[in-house]
């Protein structure tokens, strides 16, 4: 299981959730939804080079630092709530397919829930530069790495972390052929920079989650454990 160590520098996706409401953010200032649109792509445009060394602390706060310097350690795949983790995606389909399989869980465990829920997300993309252990594919001869127990897997964060290694890679356990990342500590991580804002529509009852990155327009579809495109 610790045998493999990866030299890695790959941009890494961070999907994680955002009090922005895209759709409202100008319509105190405009009323058309068309010239909403173009005001939230001129506001994108502007944040995918932050200006000052602020706006740059505040990316690094938003996409790396949160979960370092949070007060709250939730336990996770691999954080058994002692070891602080921050989780990543090689792709950005598997950000979306892991993110939405979570979002949709926490809904089904509100109790009578029936309507549709949005939330919001922020899209980052973030460097990250380290020696790394190598899981992936070794969830073949230890299924349990992609197991909804975390036990096994919070015991291989545990260790990997004590040993003070920087993070680690693994399959997905949300989407077929993609890879995550979990980082132990936050050195490995640089460079974040905000790509786009996601609007999913969770639904309770169908057990699906909609994908919007242009308001109203659905881009994608989460049913259960599956992605599909449009």
């Amino acid at each position: 299981m610790f045998d493999t160590l990866i030299d890695l520098d790959a941009r890494v996706t961070r999907n994680i959730v955002s009090l922005r409401v895209s759709q409202d953010l100008f319509d105190d200032l405009v009323d058309d939804a068309a010239a909403q649109r173009a005001a939230i792509a001129a506001d994108m445009q502007v944040r995918h080079a932050p200006p000052g060394i602020i706006e740059r602390g505040l990316l690094y706060s938003e996409a790396i630092g949160y979960p370092f310097t949070s007060d709250i350690t939730v336990s996770s795949r691999f954080g058994d709530g002692t070891v602080r983790v921050w989780y990543g995606a090689m792709e950005e389909a598997t950000a979306r397919a892991e993110t939405c399989w979570h979002a949709l869980q926490q809904v089904l465990a509100l109790e009578g829930e029936s309507d549709v829920i949005i939330r919001y997300r922020a899209v980052y993309q973030v460097r990250a530069q380290g020696l790394f252990l190598e899981l992936r594919g070794k969830h073949v001869d230890h299924p349990e790495i992609l197991s909804n127990d975390y036990a096994a897997t919070q015991a291989i964060g545990k260790h990997a972390s004590s040993q003070g290694l920087p993070g680690l890679l693994y399959a997905s356990a949300r989407c077929r052929d993609g890879n995550c990342l979990a980082a132990f500590r936050p050195d490995p991580l640089s460079e974040a920079s905000l790509s786009h804002y996601l609007t999913y529509r969770i639904d309770p009852v169908g057990q699906t989650v909609e994908i919007e990155r242009v308001p109203g327009v659905v881009d994608e579809r989460f049913h259960v454990g599956v992605l599909t495109r449009h």
